[in-house]
């Protein structure tokens, strides 16, 4: 098994690399095996903005109850936990409104949706090659409901869809891709853990400008993703979560005649990712939160080989990295809005940052 360590969210670029720094006329022949391995950090970051988008606000996480995400009531001052009234009336038995998380009417089919965005910029550096510059925009949203009781804690389901616009450029060529995905999601909760799993595919064609001309070409992907999660409440405003992200992608990318004449073949890949991170969750006051993590993102990788020609190519490395990142949030009403920082350092050298805007209905 071979094993490729990428970033989180910079690599998500469907993009050509060359071969040797100084040979651009076979940067084109990587343009295939590098778009499969990046769908694999693609996929990483689909998974966890959707985990933690149904997952609800950082403020749920500060307390747990064994069927509900949302903490009890406080019997005195409500901003002890930041939480004024637009949490709703609390119900007869002291509990807040909104069971189930972020839920104020828990049965319905439907009970929420959110909007999210998230823009990189980054310089990634591969052995045995030039590095290249990349930029890009990915937009998803998502659809919450259907909560229930099971057992000692609650489940909730979702669905979500996204769009993706990349651009990367290095030396020899300038790489596009859009593409689409859609994915269900489903969240188990109980007491102070949670479970959040989801199952997704999409598709992204690609095309690079190269001395030959332009190349075209599709990638399909499908996979499956699980984060298990629990939540130690250090005081009644300071949380820490460690939490593990565990997935597997199966990428298929298409076989093509490049504008060069060259047969260019890519086996199917199997992408497996293990993704450990701790996260701080602070009450700021005044009903602003705040969340500092740290990942590390491990991505082992079998299968996808490349021929060109019928002749097998050099395999590309990406080396390890860490992604340090740093959001707010704040809750109005029935609207819920937080903005995200992050960076990452290593062979991925790099800026993200994003918005999240959720409505419970």
């Amino acid at each position: 098994m071979k094993h490729i360590h990428t970033s989180i969210l910079a690599a998500a670029t469907t993009v050509a690399l060359p071969a040797v720094a100084n040979a651009s006329a076979a940067s084109h022949t990587y343009a295939n095996a590098l778009s499969g391995h990046n769908i694999a950090i693609l996929q990483h970051t689909i998974t966890q903005t959707a985990f933690q988008s149904f997952e609800g606000a950082s403020e749920t996480k500060l307390f747990s109850a064994p069927t509900q995400k949302e903490p009890q009531a406080p019997n005195a001052d409500p901003n002890l936990y930041g939480k004024m009234p637009m949490y709703g009336e609390y119900n007869d038995d002291g509990n807040a409104g909104r069971n189930g998380g972020d839920i104020i009417n828990q049965d319905a089919m439907i009970n929420s949706i959110w909007f999210n965005w998230q823009h990189v910029n980054d310089n990634i550096h591969i052995d045995n090659s030039s590095d290249a510059d990349a930029n890009f925009n990915t937009f998803m949203m998502g659809l919450a409901g259907g909560t229930a009781k099971m057992g000692n804690g609650i489940s909730e389901w979702g669905i979500y869809t996204g769009y993706v616009d990349t651009k990367q450029t290095n030396f020899a060529l300038e790489t596009k891709g859009q593409g689409g995905y859609f994915g269900v999601y489903n969240g188990f909760d109980m007491g102070n853990f949670s479970l959040s799993s989801t199952i997704n595919g999409g598709v992204i064609d690609n095309s690079s400008d190269t001395i030959f001309g332009t190349d075209e070409f599709t990638n399909f992907w499908v996979g499956a993703a699980v984060n298990a999660a629990y939540n130690i409440a250090l005081d009644r405003t300071f949380t820490l979560q460690p939490s593990l992200h565990m997935g597997y992608t199966w990428i298929k990318s298409e076989n093509y005649t490049s504008v060069s004449g060259d047969i260019l073949q890519n086996d199917a890949f199997n992408m497996f990712e293990l993704t450990p991170e701790i996260r701080a969750i602070k009450h700021i006051g005044n009903g602003w939160y705040g969340t500092m993590g740290v990942k590390y993102v491990m991505i082992f990788e079998n299968g996808g080989d490349l021929s060109v020609n019928n002749i097998g190519a050099h395999e590309l490395e990406i080396g390890d990295f860490f992604e340090y990142s740093i959001s707010v949030e704040r809750s109005v009403y029935n609207l819920h809005l937080s903005a995200s920082i992050g960076r990452h350092d290593g062979d991925h050298d790099g800026w993200t940052g994003g918005i999240n805007i959720k409505y419970i209905f």
